[in-house]
């Protein structure tokens, strides 16, 4: 929380406004026949009538508006209990209803149960009451004729009313609905006497107010806090924002459960929203393995030491809770974010599995969302849900139901830069305020993930011009590439999407990744055979080995192009080596273990040369393109190989 973040919520404790839809609502009672009041329905809300309850609820909330404006009785209906009158309507105005027929509404729930308590409403003239329908989205039924016909009759009588009775009060209705869209179109569009009420959610200072309230009745604060308990029911206020005030209730509920006290109230807010007591960023387990992380991560990413140094700050600042320390939204923001970007198949989307073992121990903990899937503006809806009324609302976002499931995570947006604009307004949101809301309403926190994207921008330029159209090249110096490809990035991010907020809320966590250097391929090339000679010895108990030879031939053929990256060894490697060698076992058979002592590579053609410790071995031919059938056949070897072994060779590290 910033200074100037402070000082705003100190002019606060002397400064009081009632929420907006007070006065709407005030204003509409006047006129309106029907008001229909949406959102944050079923909170609690500041009173500042002096007396009673300082956040009354929804109910106690609208009997203080309405009477302030002369309403004298206000009916309650909903399917389940029916009529009744609010207990705060006078004996004396209660006996004179009593002695009508506007209690006998039954609860049903049918249509002309509704249409009848509002006619007797409509009509009665004693004194000015109101009716609060509530649960009115769950009116409709299958009988869509019926229901259609009591909306109909309740327009009709309003007017009815209107013109019969000019002068007289009105005894506006009041419908509490989930969204308005609930009631039908033509009663609520183009209609004077109807008004829509937005309700908003909590702001700062009533947050902050509540706050103190709740502080004091937990004796967590006197009436006149500290400096230093101001400051915590500052931050508390800050931390709960985009929620209702029940929330708020809740949190101090978990927090006396859980041993809270107000300095902690963060962890308190932390386990409100992920359900989860224990913290993982706080594991002594996850300090100690951030001692050697650089080591774990070179296990898994070759030749990319800078990337890697980078890439540890940020993860250090990420588990210590420190990003957007500087910015006073600590709380609030993801725990960290990163931009992978450079040449493709150098380690980015490893580094991202990578990084989500190291934290948690668990691949599956990293949510991908693969951004090419994500070109069209309607793919929206798959990631925060469909809008009401359309096919799978229900289900709602695959990144919201991502963020519920798994709060403590990692999510992975790879090639970012494929992905529609609207999409990516939605990483704005995320990265700014650690929430998104889906279609439904349901707000998923991001304030304990990792969030990293992937690109190559930068890395090509539109012009084929010079260098076959790449903007970095393999002979470019670190230095040299990340300047190019940090420029590029935000030349993308300013002019091409019009976007220089997104870059701004990814801030100096962009790392660029290099070419992949000779020593670097040779040990990607390592890493991934021997991954294969050991899948085979275990799946089929078979044991390879190669020659120097043969090693460093394969190695060769497999290393040769920059471009494509470790993606490409692997690739290669199943061209030049994998499938020979299962031809080979579905040809001549399996041997216990094989020695590989030539490969040949001619044309489009790869030979492995191979000898076995049976009375018979081979000669396994790969065609990387094939053309036809007129494979070569396998040649028999009756020599039998002296003792069989892998060559020994000196690992190599990144550039």
């Amino acid at each position: 929380m910033t200074n100037l973040e402070a000082d705003a919520i100190q002019v606060l404790v002397t400064h009081r406004d009632p929420p907006s839809w007070y006065e709407e609502f005030s204003s509409a009672v006047t006129y309106a026949d029907h008001i229909i009041l949406s959102g944050n329905i079923r909170d609690l809300y500041p009173s500042f009538t002096g007396q009673g309850d300082p956040f009354p609820d929804f109910e106690e909330t609208l009997w203080d508006l309405l009477h302030a404006q002369g309403v004298r009785v206000l009916l309650l209906y909903d399917p389940v209990s029916g009529l009744k009158i609010h207990k705060a309507s006078s004996d004396k105005d209660a006996a004179v209803l009593k002695k009508t027929d506007l209690l006998s509404g039954k609860a049903d729930g049918k249509t002309d149960d509704i249409r009848d308590i509002h006619a007797a409403v409509a009509d009665f003239e004693e004194f000015p009451i109101a009716l609060l329908l509530d649960y009115a989205s769950h009116f409709r039924t299958h009988d869509e004729v019926a229901y259609d016909d009591c909306m109909v009759a309740i327009d009709r009588k309003s007017r009815e009313r209107r013109y019969a009775n000019s002068g007289a009060h009105l005894n506006p209705t009041i419908w509490v609905a989930d969204h308005p869209a609930d009631l039908p179109d033509w009663f609520v569009l183009q209609n004077a006497s109807v008004r829509e009420i937005q309700l908003e959610l909590p702001n700062l200072e009533d947050r902050y107010f509540f706050g103190r309230h709740l502080a004091e009745q937990s004796r967590w604060t006197s009436s006149d806090p500290t400096p230093d308990q101001e400051r915590l029911l500052q931050q508390f206020a800050f931390e709960c924002d985009g929620g209702p005030l029940r929330a708020m209730q809740c949190i101090r509920t978990v927090a006396q459960e859980e041993g809270f006290h107000l300095t902690h109230i963060s962890d308190a807010v932390r386990v409100f929203r992920t359900g989860a007591r224990r913290n993982p960023w706080a594991s002594p387990v996850l300090r100690e393995r951030m001692k050697r992380a650089n080591e774990i991560l070179e296990t898994r990413i070759k030749g990319q030491h800078h990337a890697l140094e980078r890439t540890l700050d940020i993860l250090a600042r990420s588990i210590l809770g420190l990003s957007g320390a500087q910015s006073g939204s600590m709380h609030t923001r993801p725990r960290g974010a990163l931009f992978l970007v450079g040449p493709t198949g150098v380690g980015k989307t490893e580094l991202a599995k990578a990084i989500t073992e190291l934290l948690f121990g668990d691949e599956t903990a990293c949510h991908r969302f693969d951004m090419s899937e994500f070109m069209e503006e309607s793919s929206v809806a798959r990631l925060i849900g469909a809008p009401p009324g359309h096919h799978d609302h229900e289900k709602g976002g695959q990144l919201i139901n991502a963020a519920n499931r798994r709060p403590f995570s990692v999510f992975l947006f790879d090639e970012v830069e494929k992905a529609h604009p609207r999409v990516l307004d939605l990483f704005l949101q995320i990265l700014d305020e650690g929430r998104l809301a889906d279609a439904r309403g349901s707000t998923a926190y991001f304030s304990e993930a990792l969030i990293i994207f992937t690109s190559n921008i930068g890395i090509v330029q539109d012009s084929r011009a010079s260098n076959m159209g790449m903007n970095v090249l393999p002979s470019d110096s670190y230095s040299q590439l990340s300047a190019k490809i940090m420029k590029a990035v935000e030349e993308h991010f300013r002019n091409d999407l019009k976007r220089p907020e997104l870059l701004n809320r990814i801030g100096q966590n962009v790392v660029a990744f290099d070419f992949l250097k000779p020593s670097g391929m040779a040990a990607i090339f390592e890493t991934i055979l021997e991954r294969v000679l050991k899948t085979v010895e275990q799946e089929h108990g078979v044991r390879i080995s190669l020659t120097d030879a043969a090693y460093y031939k394969l190695k060769q053929v497999c290393t040769q192009d920059y471009f494509y990256g470790g993606r490409g060894i692997a690739n290669r490697i199943e061209a030049h080596f994998i499938n020979p060698l299962a031809r080979q076992f579905f040809e001549s058979g399996i041997a216990a273990s094989l020695q590989i002592v030539d490969v040949h590579v001619l044309e489009d053609k790869t030979t492995l040369e191979i000898e076995g410790d049976s009375s018979s071995a081979f000669v396994g031919t790969s065609v990387s393109a094939p053309h036809g059938s007129d494979h070569q056949r396998h040649k028999t070897r009756l020599r039998r190989p002296a003792e069989l072994h892998v060559p020994q060779r000196k690992r190599t590290g990144g550039e």
